[in-house]
């Protein structure tokens, strides 16, 4: 028998060996292998990686969208440039009879230089000009001035015939021929050529005017027909839109005009024009200067130091706000990235096993974040900058005249600014477990153990100074403006409450020791695995501080408001202010829609303008101090440098005109039965004040129960600055009742007022007065907001009605959206952080199920496990929110200004809100564990352990 022997096959030779590749090569492809891994992992465990997009997105779509609506709606220069000039080239803002100082935009003005002396300050005159010309002397006057032609633009308001009703309504007279673009767009029909023709806007036909016929406007008593000719897209920069523009006024209208500017068109207006110009009195801004801004070294002082300051302000809150993102988004997507690190630790010890270098191991688990973070910031972006788009799109479909917003403006520099913070977050959140994998445990991990090491005896020390040391770097950017501060104290405060998480774990295992089996035994679990809960913890202080600042500052300011808080009316009652050209149509209108309010006139003492034409003359009052002369107390006409204290000048106390002092200065009219109604005087008193009697505030005033009181006129000279007497004052001796005590906490007296007249009065000693303001009360008792409303409604934007209710905040739904939104995102960081840690948790519910823990033992755990590191969080978050919101509201709450003017320093209002607290408190721990026990499922599996 032979035996066949079968020769084994060689080895296919050995490739040649390649030239060794360079560490970059090693590196980059390192790296190229972990973001593919990291992708496919992605994908794998979609819920997870959903999850992380969220809670990365979510803060980056926040502040992007709140970028973008905050840079929509601040229109610039050069956005309004179209609804200022249209095509021109400057517009004139202003003639003023002293020099102007001025930066880019004509509207920013300051005053002279204190050291500038009387001719130095003085304009240059306008060869042809006067204040009581006509609009067409004036033009052509500043037409010879200025190269290129000078169009006149104005704006009064009219009202107009609706049934019943007299709505206001705004127009705009200029020529339509002088082709100024972008402000005037025909969209039908002819522009007029009279000023008894008229085209309707967009806004006049949303309020119901017609589009063709005749219009009825109320001119006084009459109604006069206009013929609508047209309708266009007429632009104003302030207001947004007319409802109606024409060529002039009409006759009996020029009085209705309280606005007019000058556009130039021609060739471009430089800045050395501008500057020019300023010296004879114009403020205007260019369309050259907008464009081809002149260098900082070319502007006045005033404008630098404003710029300036306005520059490190912004540097300040970009500053605070970048550090702000980017430590809540590394602390929010923290669970996320502990539970990647946790689904991945076996396989990385498997991979370390076998020789794979802890580089390698860490590059794996930034390669996730890397690549879980770039998406989540750019979609979070996109969907930031897509909804402000859509909203303004939206918007300005249905309201074309609206000014809330100017043109899409998303800020590139700032939202790349978001992105970068937001993927360095995330990676600053995936660092923390990559860096444990230099101690990674591979027996323990293979074994299934996994168990925190002891903490560091040294790391709550550390957290405690960082703690403390950003708090006083937070006071010091708040009150010195320091960027490099804010960002310090920022990082200082949550660096530190992080170093505090592992210690407040410990102690809270150390005090369950009393509690049920469930609760002792979760926080004990939480203790034990500090790699797990610490995560959750400082997301859920993320969003408490967030919370707990904003809510904090807010409060502190309301309380601090509302504690000096003066009511500027009897509560209840209400003032409406009207031109006083429409007093007939206004008073008739009102009556009409509330038949139980009585209107009781509040005169002002002053003289009429007609139109841009000044009175001849004007009167002044001022009450005589007793001790003093004739001469000592005529008004002081010319202001001096600044505001002067009460106690300057004795005999210069109250007075209508030429009195600085900082105190109760203010003479008001009003008949003498409302006087005695409203400051509740007695019937004696009640008698004096109907026999030509006045009430003064302060009996010192009027020792001998007699006022001693000078009139008389004077004239104001536009281009010299100064005025004179135009008749000899005249001295009146009349009976004076002292202003009840009450009267200014009751809202019947302003802290700045310190004399009534009556109309009786002023009509028996022949001082002008005119009528632009109601006192307005329901004899039924308080006003309703209801007929409030629609008495505002008919006044429109021309007219103003304000009723006394107690203090309420200006910015209410501003803050309250603020608020939402913090809210909003805790309550989202508490339900995936919860979600997040009991994912991590299913190997443990099944230890406990194995070992005959039942459904309600497991839920119980959970929801014990995740209150604890909830209330944790909580607690920090609040004590982050207590330094930063007490730090906020420190430079708002120490200072206050009464209706006088005068000043006063008072100590800081702290204030607690007692409902977002007990929310981060109580509300969020509940919700935590809510959760945590819904989520545990019936039958777990019981067989499968670790992964």
């Amino acid at each position: 028998m032979s035996a066949t022997v079968t020769e084994r096959p060689t080895a296919p030779p050995s490739p040649a060996p390649t030239a060794r590749s360079s560490r970059f090569q090693r590196w980059l492809s390192s790296w190229r292998v972990s973001l593919k891994m990291a992708r496919r992992d992605a994908l794998r465990y979609k819920g997870r990686s959903a999850l992380v997009l969220v809670m990365v997105a979510l803060p980056v779509a926040l502040i992007v969208g709140g970028l973008s609506f905050a840079s929509t709606s601040m229109r610039s220069i050069a956005e309004r440039l179209d609804a200022s000039v249209g095509s021109g080239q400057a517009i004139i803002y202003s003639i003023s009879p002293e020099k102007v100082i001025q930066g880019i935009d004509g509207q920013s003005q300051w005053g002279y230089n204190e050291d500038d002396s009387d001719a130095s300050r003085k304009a240059k005159p306008i060869p042809g000009f006067t204040e009581d010309g006509t609009t067409a002397e004036r033009t052509a006057a500043l037409d010879a001035l200025i190269p290129g032609k000078v169009v006149s633009v104005q704006t009064g308001e009219v009202r107009w015939v609706n049934g019943t009703k007299f709505p206001r309504a705004l127009v705009m007279y200029v020529d339509p021929t002088a082709n100024l673009g972008p402000k005037l767009t025909l969209t039908s029909g002819r522009w007029p050529t009279t000023s008894s023709e008229v085209v309707v806007t967009p806004l006049g036909i949303h309020e119901g005017m017609p589009t063709s016929g005749t219009l009825g406007v109320r001119l006084g008593t009459e109604t006069t027909p206009l013929t609508i000719v047209g309708t266009a897209k007429v632009l104003d920069p302030d207001f947004g839109m007319p409802h109606l523009m024409s060529t002039a006024p009409l006759p009996a209208a020029e009085g209705s005009v309280w606005s007019t500017n000058w556009i130039i068109t021609g060739d471009p207006v430089t800045w050395s024009e501008v500057r020019r110009l300023n010296d004879y009195g114009l403020a205007l801004t260019s369309r050259y200067v907008v464009e081809h801004p002149p260098a900082a070294s070319e502007l006045p002082g005033e404008a630098w130091d404003e710029q300036n300051n306005f520059d490190n302000e912004a540097k300040l809150m970009a500053a605070m706000f970048g550090a702000v993102l980017f430590l809540v988004t590394a602390l929010l997507v923290g669970p996320a990235f502990a539970v990647s690190a946790g689904r991945q630790r076996r396989s990385l010890a498997l991979a370390a096993s076998n020789g794979a270098e802890v580089r390698q191991l860490r590059r794996s688990v930034l390669g996730t974040a890397l690549v879980l973070g770039v998406l989540a910031a750019v979609v979070g972006a996109v969907v930031g900058a897509l909804a402000v788009a859509a909203g303004t799109a939206i918007w300005f479909r249905m309201r074309p005249w609206s000014t809330l917003f100017g043109p899409l403006d998303i800020p590139i520099v700032p939202s790349l600014i978001v992105l970068i913070c937001a993927i360095l977050a995330a990676l600053t959140a995936a660092m923390i477990p990559a860096l444990r994998l230099g101690r990674l445990d591979i027996v323990g991990v293979m074994k299934g153990q996994n168990v925190s090491p002891p903490h560091n005896r040294l790391l709550p020390l550390i957290g405690v100074v960082l703690f403390a040391l950003g708090a006083v770097g937070v006071f010091v950017a708040v009150t010195s403006t320091s960027t490099a501060a804010g960002v310090a104290g920022v990082f200082g405060l949550v660096t530190g409450a992080v170093c505090l998480i592992p210690l407040l774990l410990v102690w809270a295992g150390r005090l369950a020791g009393r509690f049920p089996v469930a609760i002792r035994m979760a926080t004990r679990d939480a203790a034990r695995q500090r790699h797990r809960a610490a995560p959750t913890v400082a997301a859920l202080m993320a969003g408490s501080a967030l919370l707990a600042t904003f809510s904090i500052a807010l409060e502190s300011n309301t309380q601090f408001e509302a504690s000096h808080y003066e009511p500027r009316n009897i509560a209840g009652e209400g003032r409406i202010g009207v031109a006083p050209n429409d007093l007939t149509g206004t008073t008739e209108q009102i009556r009409s829609i509330a038949p139980t309010w009585r209107l009781v006139p509040m005169p002002y003492i002053g003289a009429e303008w007609q139109g841009n034409t000044a009175p001849s003359a004007e009167p002044w009052v001022s009450l005589m101090t007793p001790g003093c002369s004739v001469q000592e107390s005529l008004p002081q006409f010319d202001p001096p440098d600044g505001m002067v204290e009460p106690t300057a000048n004795r005999c210069q106390q109250v007075g209508n005109q030429g009195i600085y002092n900082a105190g109760r200065s203010q003479i008001t009219v009003m008949p003498a039965a409302e006087i005695v109604r409203r400051f509740q005087l007695d019937k004696a008193d009640g008698a004096t004040i109907a026999k030509d009697g006045v009430l003064v505030y302060d009996a010192k005033l009027i020792p001998d129960g007699k006022a001693r009181l000078l009139t008389g006129s004077f004239r104001y000279d536009e281009r010299s600055g100064k005025s004179t007497l135009v008749s000899e004052p005249r001295e009146i001796e009349v009976a004076a009742v002292p202003m009840p005590a009450n009267a200014t906490n009751r809202g019947a007296a302003s802290s700045s007022l310190g004399m009534v007249l009556s109309t009786e009065f002023t009509q028996q000693h022949k001082i002008p007065t005119v009528i632009n303001e109601f006192q307005v009360f329901d004899t039924r008792g308080a006003i309703t907001r209801a007929d409030q409303k629609k008495v505002q409604e008919a006044l429109g934007d021309a007219g103003y009605m304000e009723v006394e209710r107690g203090y309420e905040r200006p910015d209410k739904w501003l803050m309250l959206g603020v608020l939402g939104i913090a809210g909003f995102l805790l309550v989202v960081v508490t339900l995936i952080s919860t979600a997040l840690a009991l994912a991590e948790q299913q190997a443990d519910m099944g230890t406990l199920a194995a070992v005959g823990a039942t459904k309600g033992t497991r839920r119980r755990f959970a929801a014990a496990q995740a209150a604890t590191v909830a209330v944790i969080g909580g607690v920090l978050g609040i004590a982050i929110g207590l330094v930063a919101g007490v730090a906020i509201a420190y430079p708002t709450t120490t200072r206050w200004w009464d209706q006088s003017g005068v000043e006063h320093t008072v100590d800081p209002t702290v204030g607690i809100p007692l409902i977002p607290m007990a929310m981060i408190l109580l509300g969020v721990p509940l919700v935590a564990a809510l959760i945590a026990a819904l989520s545990i499922r019936r039958a777990p599996h019981v067989t499968r352990r670790g992964n």
